[in-house]
């Protein structure tokens, strides 16, 4: 009985310097929302390249991104998409959440959103399922303008 407490100590000991270093290591969260001004959410947001979003998407889930390009799918439910950069294929894009605002083809833009994962581009077959055409990034919009308007 006696080698049992010291063993039963140990393991809560043990268990509560584990909790202390997951608590310790979760990051805080910013109330990041649109009120904030445009250098708060700058001060907030990640730099970023479009390969390496698409390749690290899963890391960068959750950050915040500014972006800026021009509308090449308007406004639909909510969901517009935008070409943000130019490869020397095919321009760059990502899809963007945003139910303030309504967008139509060939506005520019500029905002700040959340990484929010991929999105697929699909087409109908045939046999009625879906081909995946492409794979884009979704991004959840804090604040979006227009800067063609």
């Amino acid at each position: 009985m006696a080698k049992s407490k010291p063993i039963g100590i140990g393991v809560g000991v043990a268990i509560l310097g584990l909790i202390i270093v997951y608590a310790s290591s979760q990051t805080v969260d910013l109330k990041v929302n649109d009120s904030m001004s445009d250098s708060e959410l700058a001060a907030a947001s990640i730099d970023w390249n479009y390969y390496d979003l698409l390749k690290n998407i899963d890391e960068l889930e959750g950050k915040i991104i500014h972006f800026t390009g021009t509308v090449n799918v308007a406004s639909e439910n909510g969901v517009f998409g935008i070409n943000v950069g130019q490869s020397s294929i095919r321009e760059d894009v990502i899809f963007v959440e945003y139910d303030k605002e309504e967008f139509v083809k060939r506005d520019m833009v500029e905002g700040y959103g959340y990484v929010k994962g991929i999105r697929n581009i699909e087409r109908t077959n045939t046999v009625g399922g879906a081909d995946i055409l492409e794979q884009v990034p979704n991004i959840e919009a804090i604040k979006v303008s227009c800067t063609s308007c």
